[in-house]
C-alpha cells in the first residue's frame, strides 16, 4: 500500500497479484519517493475563465432582450386597432378637406405632360407630385385607436419594450476590446 501523486492510497501488488505489505517504514519511504517526484511536476489546471462567462451571460442578455423587445412589440402592435377614412368622399391634409377626384388631378396631369412634351422631365416631376399627394392623402387618413386595456397593461407592455432595447443595445454597441487587452 502507498500514496499516489494525488494522495490516494493504493495497494502494490507483486508478480503474482500477492499484495506487498512493506509496513509503516515502507509506506513512509514510498510517500517521500513521491513527493520527491511530484515536487519537480506542475500540474496545469485549466479553469473555466471569467471572460468565457461573460460572452455566455452577454449571449444570455441578446437574446433575453430580443425576447422581451419582440414580444413587446408584438403586444403593442395586437392592442391597437388602425382604420382609415380614405375613399369617403373627401380626403385631407391637415384641415383642407377636398373631394377624393381633386387629388387626380396632377397625376392624370403629369401623365399627359409626359406624353405631349420633348422633354420629359417636367412631365415627371408632375407626375411624381401627384403620386406623392395620393400617399400623403392616404397616411393622413389613417387612425389608430387603442384598445381598451388597463393602466398596468399598457406599463407592462411598453416596459418590456423599453427593458428589450435597452439590453439590446447594451450588448449590441458595447465597446470592444483592443488587441492588447
Amino acid at each position: 500500500m502507498y500514496y499516489n501523486i494525488f494522495g490516494s492510497v493504493c495497494v502494490q501488488r507483486g508478480a503474482y497479484g500477492a499484495v506487498k505489505n512493506k509496513g509503516v517504514k515502507g509506506l513512509k519511504e514510498n510517500k517521500k519517493i513521491v513527493n520527491e517526484i511530484s515536487d519537480g511536476i506542475s500540474f496545469d489546471v485549466k479553469r473555466p475563465s471569467l471572460e468565457s462567462g461573460k460572452a455566455q451571460n452577454e449571449l444570455l442578455e441578446f437574446f433575453m432582450g430580443f425576447l422581451l423587445f419582440g414580444g413587446g412589440l408584438f403586444w403593442v402592435f395586437n392592442s391597437f386597432e388602425v382604420t382609415s377614412s380614405w375613399g369617403a368622399g373627401y380626403w385631407g391634409i391637415g384641415s383642407l378637406r377636398m373631394p377624393l377626384g381633386t387629388m387626380l388631378i396632377p397625376l392624370l396631369v403629369g401623365i399627359g405632360l409626359c406624353f405631349f412634351m420633348e422633354k420629359k422631365t417636367i412631365g415627371a416631376i408632375v407626375c411624381a407630385l401627384g403620386v406623392l399627394i395620393i400617399l400623403i392623402s392616404l397616411i393622413t387618413s389613417i387612425s389608430f385607436h387603442a384598445i381598451r386595456g388597463t393602466l398596468f397593461t399598457y406599463t407592462l407592455m411598453f416596459g418590456m419594450v423599453a427593458a428589450g432595447a435597452g439590453l439590446l443595445i447594451k450588448v449590441l454597441f458595447k465597446p470592444g476590446k483592443g488587441k492588447n487587452d
